[in-house]
């Protein structure tokens, strides 16, 4: 029987389709599980639910920050909204990105029972990855290809208060009514902390957070397609 856990996600709360990598999954289930009880006590069932409903997450909040651009375009404070939007999606959006990384090591360590602390069930863990490639060499070869993104957007949560200005700084670059694009960037690659932010120059590096989402989402998706294939190798292994 079909569980359907995409149904018990964001996605069923949006227009977004839902990865084929969980509709095939599912279809996996459909073949194995002849029971509710059966398909919702087992641990590969609860797993996908986990990892779909992050995954959901992660769309959701990059929709958010779209449609606030969209949003208030005829509205007198229409720039200042955005950006303040922008700046408190943008804080949801690395959470739930971050959540769906810890779902996808807590799959791995779970389903090849990796011997390690709650703590170190992180991707950003070194004692993560050399458990996973002592115990599961192989498993270990189809995810070393993500460790550059993976290492990439930690770095982005890690530093997000070194990241994100708040609009005083923007202000201070750029005017106090600087145009709309400069009030959405935030700080690629920064050589400062917080507390040095405001002897930041005109020069440096900024990126729009959407075209960060577009660079990281197919990514991500990568990233659910292989934890669902060990998902669903799983299925067939004693509880």
């Amino acid at each position: 029987m079909k569980t359907r856990f995409y149904e018990r996600t964001a996605y069923q709360l949006s227009d977004q389709p839902v990865p084929g990598c969980f509709v095939w999954l599912d279809e996996q289930f459909d073949r194995h599980f002849a029971t509710y009880e059966e398909a919702f006590s087992h641990p590969c069932a609860i797993m996908a639910e986990s990892l779909c409903a992050r995954m959901a997450d992660v769309e959701m909040y990059a929709f958010l920050i779209e449609d606030a651009r969209k949003r208030h375009t005829v509205d007198p404070k229409a720039e200042e909204k955005a950006a303040l939007l922008t700046r408190s999606f943008w804080v949801g959006y690395l959470g739930a990105g971050r959540a769906l990384l810890d779902v996808g090591a807590a799959i791995l360590a779970g389903l090849y029972n990796l011997a390690l602390p709650v703590a170190a069930i992180s991707f950003g863990s070194g004692d993560f990855w050399h458990q996973l490639v002592t115990v599961a060499p192989n498993v270990h070869r189809r995810y070393h290809p993500l460790r550059l993104f993976l290492a990439e957007f930690l770095r982005w949560c890690n530093e997000s208060a070194h990241r994100i200005p708040p609009i005083l700084v923007v202000e201070a670059q750029f005017g106090r009514y600087a145009p709309r694009d400069d009030r959405l960037r935030f700080f690629n690659d920064p050589d400062f902390t917080l507390a040095e932010m405001h002897r930041a120059t005109i020069h440096a590096h900024w990126v729009d957070p959407l075209a960060l989402h577009v660079r990281w989402k197919p990514q991500f998706l990568l990233l659910c397609e292989k934890l669902t294939v060990d998902l669903s190798k799983a299925l067939e292994q004693p509880k």
